[in-house]
């Protein structure tokens, strides 16, 4: 097996911003006195699904970067998965809302990013299945 060199940044930069929006998370339950979940607490809420959103997804498409590289996918199509799934995790907490009333600039953010991972989920499997 050669060494990985393309993927590992990606996974690196995925990891960073868990633990940021982690810490964030742990600082709104603190700030409220929740000690588990968002117990109720709308404030705590949104930084919980933040984190909970990066950490259902993430780690998928990061695993497929690295099969996909493990493969032998052309660099360059590993390094546009990797942008591309970055520049979506970062600007999906960004613009998560929970009220329907949110502005049509972070209502187009969510489905831009939430779509933008669901197409790099597919593409990825449909790369590994191929490989």
């Amino acid at each position: 097996m050669s060494m990985l060199t393309i993927s590992p940044p990606y996974v690196a930069a995925l990891a960073i911003l868990m633990a940021v929006l982690s810490v964030h998370a742990a600082m709104a339950r603190g700030t409220h006195g929740v000690a588990l979940g968002d117990g109720g607490v709308g404030a705590v809420a949104l930084p919980v699904r933040r984190f909970g959103n990066l950490s259902e997804y993430a780690a998928m498409a990061a695993l497929l970067l690295v099969l996909m590289e493990m493969a032998g996918i052309a660099p360059v199509w590993l390094h546009v998965y990797g942008t591309a799934l970055i520049a979506f995790r970062l600007l999906h907490p960004f613009t998560l809302f929970d009220r329907m009333d949110a502005p049509m600039w972070q209502k187009a953010g969510r489905f831009v990013s939430a779509a933008g991972t669901a197409t790099l989920l597919v593409l990825g499997g449909i790369a590994i299945a191929l490989a």
